[in-house]
């Protein structure tokens, strides 16, 4: 997962306020940031740019925010 613009990460923000339940920024090494939680979602952010990292992920706690942010990934796959 990659954020590339201003509009990449506005696009992400809108998704994430849509989601009603923990969405998760997961890493490879026990790494895990809620990315409804403030402080955990500036921690992500950074370690996202920071390393352009492929191998973190997002996971979600529900289908309904699965099928948000489905459509966050088709949308930005475009």
């Amino acid at each position: 997962m990659m954020i590339r613009t201003a509009n990449d990460l506005k696009e992400l923000n809108a998704a994430l306020d849509k989601c009603k339940n923990p969405v998760w920024l997961m890493g490879p090494n026990d790494e895990a940031y809620n990315m409804k939680n403030e402080e955990e979602y500036i921690e992500g952010i950074i370690r996202l740019a920071k390393d352009h990292d492929d191998q973190l992920g997002i996971f979600t706690s529900s289908r309904e925010d699965e099928a948000i942010m489905y459509n966050y990934f088709k949308k930005m796959a475009a």
